[in-house]
């Protein structure tokens, strides 16, 4: 296992999805209708990328971490202490070999967020999501969700 780099960003989920997607392709369209097993596992494969569904549009990190070979899961997330609350893992094609973070309410006529290399056009993703169960209030500070998305060549 080689931790070839990553990043950790503050993150706002418009409609409670973010995408991850081949930042060489221009024609990435996500899904308009989202199916019980989507709901479910809570990611959906694209011809260039995946779609990563959340709890909510709150403040969440997203921990990226690629690597050179698989990575054991962790069972806890650090900051935290705390369980993961779901863990998935899925295939995404990146034919460019480099990724970018995107989400619903991206106009299109501006880039996509940061940019990421990786080793394989096609590259495992397991997704841990360890979020805030409950409601929420808005108007308090609150712990933000984590969403850590670990990647190894397929």
């Amino acid at each position: 296992m080689t931790y070839r780099g990553g990043a950790t960003l503050a993150w706002q989920s418009d409609y409670g999805q973010f995408y991850v997607v081949d930042g060489e392709d221009p024609r990435f369209d996500a899904p308009e209708v989202i199916t019980p097993l989507m709901q479910s596992r809570r990611w959906h494969r694209m011809a260039t990328g995946v779609v990563v569904y959340t709890n909510d549009s709150l403040q969440q990190l997203l921990d990226i971490r690629i690597f050179g070979s698989e990575h054991a899961a962790d069972p806890t997330e650090w900051r935290s202490g705390r369980a993961w609350t779901q863990t998935e893992q899925a295939v995404a094609s990146f034919p460019s070999r480099r990724f970018t973070l995107s989400s619903p309410s991206k106009a299109s006529t501006e880039s996509y967020g940061p940019s990421f290399r990786v080793d394989a056009a096609t590259m495992i993703v397991r997704i841990q999501w360890m979020e805030f169960q409950g409601s929420r209030d808005d108007s308090v500070p609150v712990v933000p969700d984590v969403i850590r998305l670990d990647l190894w060549p397929g």
